[in-house]
C-alpha cells in the first residue's frame, strides 16, 4: 500500500539506503542537468566544441567501463571500490568549479568520467545485490529505490534553482561532491541486504 511504502522509506532500518539511493537522485541531477548547461555556458554555444568534446570523452572511458565491470564481476568487496571511487568521483566535482576553457572541460571531464565507472559500476553493482537479496519482496524495494532517486532529483532541483538566484551555478558542483561521498552509505548499510520487507 501507499502508506506501508512511505512507512518502509522513512523506517531507521532503511534509512542510510535510502539516503544512499537519494544522494544518487541528487548527484544525477547536477550531471544530468546543471553540467550540461555549464558547459554550453562557458562554450557561447557552439555546438560543434560541445559536441567534439563529448564523443573525445566518451569514446575515451568505454573501454575502461567494461575492465572496471569485469574486475567487480569477481569476488572483490564492491563496498571498498565504491569508497574509493567516490572520493575520486567527489573531487572530480569540486575540479570542476574553476573550468574556464575548453581544454579544461576536455581534461577534467575526462577525469570525473574515469572515477564515475569507479563508483558507479559497484554501486549499481550492489543495488542490484540487495534488491536481489530481498526475495519474493524485489519489487517493494525497487520501488523504495525509485522513490528515493527521483525525491532526491527534486529536492536538488529546487535547491539548484534557489542558488541560481545568487551565485554561479558551477557552485552547485560542491553540492554534487558531498553527494557522492553519500553514496558509501550503501556501503555501510550492505547487512539490509538480509533484511525482508514486512
Amino acid at each position: 500500500s501507499y502508506r506501508e511504502s512511505w512507512r518502509q522509506f522513512f523506517s531507521k532500518d532503511r534509512r542510510k539506503t535510502v539516503f544512499a539511493f537519494l544522494a544518487d537522485g541528487a548527484e544525477s541531477m547536477i550531471g544530468l542537468v546543471v553540467w550540461p548547461i555549464f558547459i554550453f555556458i562557458l562554450l557561447k554555444g557552439n555546438y560543434f566544441e560541445v559536441g567534439l568534446i563529448s564523443a573525445l570523452v566518451v569514446g575515451a572511458v568505454v573501454a575502461l567501463n567494461l575492465i572496471v565491470g569485469r574486475y567487480t564481476d569477481k569476488k572483490i568487496a564492491k563496498e571498498k571500490i565504491i569508497k574509493f571511487g567516490s572520493f575520486l568521483y567527489s573531487a572530480g566535482w569540486i575540479l570542476k568549479i574553476f573550468i574556464v576553457t575548453a581544454f579544461q572541460i576536455f581534461l577534467v571531464d575526462f577525469y570525473h568520467k574515469m572515477a564515475r565507472i569507479f563508483l558507479r559500476v559497484p554501486f549499481d553493482a550492489l543495488t542490484y545485490d540487495i534488491a536481489a537479496d530481498q526475495g519474493h519482496y524485489v519489487d517493494e524495494f525497487t520501488v523504495i529505490h525509485e522513490m528515493a532517486i527521483h525525491l532526491g532529483r527534486v529536492i536538488m532541483a529546487i535547491i539548484v534553482i534557489l542558488i541560481s538566484f545568487y551565485f554561479s551555478i558551477n557552485w552547485t558542483f560542491v553540492l554534487a561532491a558531498a553527494a557522492s561521498i553519500v553514496f558509501n552509505f550503501l556501503r555501510a548499510n550492505r547487512n539490509l541486504a538480509e533484511e525482508r520487507i514486512q
